[in-house]
């Protein structure tokens, strides 16, 4: 019988480039009497936007780097093998920025890793944006910048290239400000909920409904430099479970621009108006296209932890591990290629060992209005080298009323060393008078006459016009 447990969240931290390296997602556990767990997963999706600038071009990207305006001094880039450079001009509007034009993204998880060279102010990555940052551009923007201490991260939203923010400037120790630091930055969207990470931490979530598809790409400051060693975008998207407590950090107490300039006034509030796409920019600067073949990486394994701690390796979707003690644990799955290295963890899975294991699972759980029965399964094991005598099962029910009824069933048995029962189809009558609505059926677990365990599952009796 298989036991899948509810993901415990917060992302695993590898020290890992991201460019091909999807994570593995819908992570699974099946854990088996004496501790034997088996893992299983789903592959990487391998499509997506994959651009790591290691052969000297940017395939399908388009740059806007400009050069008019009443400022001196017009920006410019440059592609390495490595990394593509963005240096913006000086003055207030002239942002650095560009986009991949091959693909429109609606749910995704895409993630940048980018090194400041020179400047202080935002650099950024752009998801659902109608084109680069100029003077149309409308889109989001996860952005970090060095301005102050700590340094600090917003989220802001255009509509014809005016900023409003949605997560207001918020400081924090996770961004890397030495001179040669590497940063990554990653948001994974999904319908109108967004999750972003810094350095593979989780820190915050926003929920806006303004724009519903859009290009990827990335941006900076006038008058910064920055270097974009990789850029990744995957057509899947995991959100971080929602009782995680994010790393939010320290609201900055000034007034901020999107470049984390100060102003003399709030910023502004825009009202949303649409949650159409915005035409696609059509002037575009510096175009860059060639027909060299997209990049790919070679996959080479996916790595396993528990608890943190590196335990194994397999090329396969399924790994087995054996559990050293009674205990809970938290399982997470990375993709390893080479070059690029290792991804960020998959949404984490959670296991308990008990000495004791018991569980009931409702098969048949609807009643029809005259009456009849339901079904359940159950499994109990003991794991210990010593019998207990006198344990008693007992079933109660709540009715819809939130009444109390039973013990309905009982049986007093002794449960021995290494006893293992999987009992299906156990049952229990539901009257034709019993009221119509949801019911909860316990199944408890008394030793020596004192509850130890308790198993719940719910089911319908229906009335009389359903």
């Amino acid at each position: 019988m298989r036991y899948i447990f509810l993901a415990i969240p917060f992302l695993f931290l590898a020290n890992s480039a991201f460019t091909q390296a999807i994570p593995p997602y819908h992570l699974e556990s099946n854990l088996s009497p004496g501790g034997i767990i088996e893992l299983y997963w789903d592959d990487s999706p391998s499509e997506g936007l994959i651009e790591d600038f290691e052969d000297g071009i940017a395939q399908d990207f388009q740059f806007w780097t400009p050069q008019y305006g009443p400022y001196e001094g017009g920006g410019y880039y440059t592609i390495e093998n490595g990394y593509v450079q963005i240096t913006a001009g000086i003055g207030h509007d002239n942002w650095g920025s560009a986009i991949y034009g091959s693909n429109y993204y609606t749910d995704f998880e895409s993630k940048l890793k980018l090194t400041n060279v020179a400047g202080i102010s935002s650099k950024a990555l752009i998801f659902r944006s109608n084109g680069v940052r100029d003077d149309n551009f409308n889109g989001y923007s996860f952005i970090i910048s060095y301005g102050f201490y700590p340094p600090q991260y917003a989220v802001f939203r255009y509509i014809d290239g005016i900023p409003t923010d949605i997560i207001y400037w918020l400081g924090t120790d996770l961004i890397n400000t030495e001179e040669g630091d590497t940063n990554s930055i990653t948001v994974v969207g999904q319908g109108n909920t967004f999750d972003f990470y810094i350095n593979d931490v989780y820190v915050n979530t926003m929920t806006n409904p303004l724009y519903n598809q859009g290009f990827i790409g990335f941006m900076n400051d006038a008058g910064n430099t920055e270097r974009y060693h990789e850029i990744t975008c995957s057509p899947y998207a995991q959100l971080q479970d929602r009782s995680v407590e994010p790393q939010r950090g320290t609201p900055v107490t000034a007034w901020l621009d999107d470049a984390g300039r100060s102003m003399n006034h709030p910023p502004a509030n825009l009202i949303n108006t649409t949650n159409e796409l915005p035409p696609r920019n059509e002037e575009i600067h510096h175009y860059v296209q060639n027909d060299i073949q997209n990049e790919t990486d070679e996959f080479v394994e996916y790595r396993i932890y528990r608890n943190g701690e590196y335990i194994g390796a397999t090329p396969d979707n399924i790994f087995t591990d054996q559990l050293p003690a009674y205990g809970e644990y938290v399982y997470r799955i990375t993709a390893y290629y080479d070059p690029e290295g290792e991804s960020i963890s998959s949404v984490p899975d959670t296991v308990r060992w008990n000495e004791v294991t018991y569980s009931l699972a409702g098969v048949n759980t609807v009643v029809p209005c005259t009456g009849g029965t339901i079904t359940y399964d159950a499994l109990l094991f003991n794991e210990l080298p010593q019998s207990f005598a006198h344990v008693t099962y007992k079933t109660y029910v709540t009715t819809p009323n939130h009444s109390v009824v039973g013990p309905v069933f009982q049986r007093t048995f002794t449960l021995a060393p290494g006893a293992y029962h999987s009992i299906p189809g156990l049952t229990q009558t539901v009257p034709a008078a019993a009221p119509p609505g949801n019911y909860f059926m316990h199944g408890r677990l008394f030793y020596q006459g004192q509850p130890v365990y308790e198993q719940t599952f719910q089911f319908d009796k229906m009335g009389g016009g359903e």
